[in-house]
């Protein structure tokens, strides 16, 4: 199981997925636009919308280096002083 430094399985990431990240007292909320794939050096990449600004974000994810992974929940995991 490949799971990111908050709770999101990177194994299970479907199209449609809420993910949350936080970052000093601010959050964002992205929705999953591609299924994750992986290559054959256990790189997973996919790519997510900020669904308050539109932003596109490219996600990785290396299972070799699992505590660079970014921070992402299935929930709201934190209370924000601002949604960004």
């Amino acid at each position: 199981m490949n799971k990111t430094q908050g709770n999101v399985i990177v194994d299970e990431i479907q199209i449609g997925d809420i993910h949350y990240e936080f970052q000093g007292g601010r959050g964002s909320r992205f929705m999953v636009i591609t299924k994750p794939t992986r290559d054959i050096d256990g790189q997973w990449s996919w790519i997510s919308k900020n669904l308050k600004t539109g932003k596109i974000i490219s996600y990785f994810y290396n299972e070799n280096y699992p505590h660079y992974s970014p921070k992402l929940y299935n929930y709201e995991a934190y209370i924000v002083n601002q949604w960004e």
